[in-house]
């Protein structure tokens, strides 16, 4: 009910300036995410040749160095997509979470170090997304199921729009003990563009999840307000593994 109501209220103040555009562009002004950490990520492709058994002997080696330059809050985790058993994987993402657009350099300069490029050719890091967790109710140290959508805003709606339909999703989830981790990241410059990312414990996890979803009322009703705000690209969904 009290999401119900703060959502009347959003609509009340969007249309108190006779133009609820121009309204909700004033209403990000003040309204803003509250980040708490940074992410950035290298996509990667396999030298031909080598194997993931390569990339897997060359963690310890990371690790080792890395540590000795690293800041304590900075995590490391590998991304692989989640393909048919038969098929091999020759494509997978590397994902630092950091505070300090310095840890990028000390990154950049530990793979370099190690000769990374022979395992793996990777593009560039793309822009850092600041990003905040919705829900922390998932231990991720372990490996998990990393479900990310790249979405965009319909003109006119950004965050100050979304904050509460995301309040609303958030205390559906809590409320039905959901056992699924969100997190909402924006890239630096770029606000009428956000990256979605659901955290499983497992694909059987996720399927529970999405079936148990699917049949509450209020799905329904955020999917719609969801749809009204934004488009998403079809979601890609990765095997991720902490290693620092």
């Amino acid at each position: 009910m009290k999401s119900h109501i703060k959502f009347i209220c959003l609509v009340i103040l969007a249309s108190c300036g006779g133009n609820s555009k121009n309204s909700n562009l004033e209403l990000s002004n003040f309204i803003k995410p509250e980040y708490s950490f940074k992410e950035s990520s290298l996509n990667c492709k396999l030298v031909e040749g080598q194997t993931l058994n390569s990339v897997e002997r060359f963690i310890p080696r990371f690790i080792s160095s890395f540590e000795k330059m690293r800041d304590n809050s900075e995590e490391l985790y590998f991304l692989f997509p989640v393909k048919e058993e038969s098929t091999e994987t020759q494509f997978f993402d590397l994902l630092l979470k950091h505070s300090e657009a310095t840890s990028l350099d000390r990154f950049n300069l530990t793979l370099a170090t190690l000769s990374f490029n022979e395992i793996a050719n990777c593009n560039g890091f793309t822009v850092s997304n600041n990003s905040l967790r919705l829900t922390n109710q998932i231990n991720s140290d372990s490996p998990v199921i990393s479900e990310i959508l790249e979405c965009e805003y319909i003109d006119g709606f950004n965050y100050a729009t979304m904050k509460l339909v995301l309040e609303q999703f958030t205390d559906a989830l809590i409320k039905n003990n959901s056992p699924v981790d969100v997190l909402y990241s924006e890239q630096e410059g770029m606000n009428n563009k956000f990256k979605w990312t659901n955290i499983f414990l497992s694909l059987d996890s996720r399927r529970d999840f999405v079936e148990s979803w699917q049949a509450l009322e209020v799905s329904k009703e955020i999917q719609g307000l969801l749809l009204e705000q934004s488009i998403c690209q079809s979601s890609k969904t990765y095997r991720q593994y902490k290693v620092l």
